[in-house]
């Protein structure tokens, strides 16, 4: 149970996953080593993925009531194109001539979009929600978290509904194969979202 003292922040929770994603790829230029830079690479796909899916089945849901209908239509719009080119970059070998740009491309679409969220939705959604509100949001974006895709999925339905969490429980079930079938491994993140919520 939430009390006024362990109360989350929805605002600060979805700005935790924009950082990582800026310290992953950070730490990805700056690495030569390949099995680092494979695992670093793993690690972004999945957090970009698993970042976009929460937000739509979760935040984005509750843009209406906070009279940020047209963001959300916005965001959702942003974020199908992110899932493209993150998709685009799961599905090329990272030894592959291209791959760096590949990589960048999804990386910098997503952090563009991550901007815009930060510079001109989150102060809005801070002002606009009461202490109360902005826990039971946050709690229910990190509960999203560990239960959409781990890999993009970018033809499923991105509506935000039932149809959008069925989708993806059953996504996330098949990407937990795939990734244990490839061996995919991943780097430990340097932000943490809390454990219990």
């Amino acid at each position: 149970m939430a009390t006024a003292s362990n109360y989350l922040e929805v605002t600060h929770e979805i700005k935790l996953d924009h950082d990582n994603v800026r310290e992953l790829y950070e730490r990805y230029k700056q690495t030569t080593d390949m099995n680092q830079k494979g695992m670093i690479a793993n690690t972004l796909i999945r957090e970009m993925a698993v970042h976009g899916d929460a937000e739509e089945i979760s935040v984005y849901n509750d843009y209406g009531t906070l009279g940020l209908g047209d963001c959300a239509v916005h965001n959702k719009e942003e974020h199908a194109e992110i899932k493209r080119l993150v998709y685009d970059a799961d599905a090329t070998r990272l030894g592959k001539a291209d791959y760096d740009s590949v990589l960048e491309r999804a990386v910098t679409a997503f952090l563009t979009h991550a901007k815009e969220e930060e510079d001109e939705q989150l102060p809005l959604i801070r002002q606009k929600l009461t202490p109360e509100e902005n826990d039971k949001i946050a709690r229910a974006f990190l509960k999203a978290r560990t239960t959409v895709p781990t890999r993009p999925h970018p033809w499923a339905p991105q509506t935000g509904g039932i149809a959008q969490k069925v989708a993806g429980m059953q996504g996330a079930f098949l990407d937990k194969v795939v990734e244990t079938v490839e061996g995919r491994q991943f780097v430990d993140l340097k932000y943490e979202h809390p454990k219990q919520f």
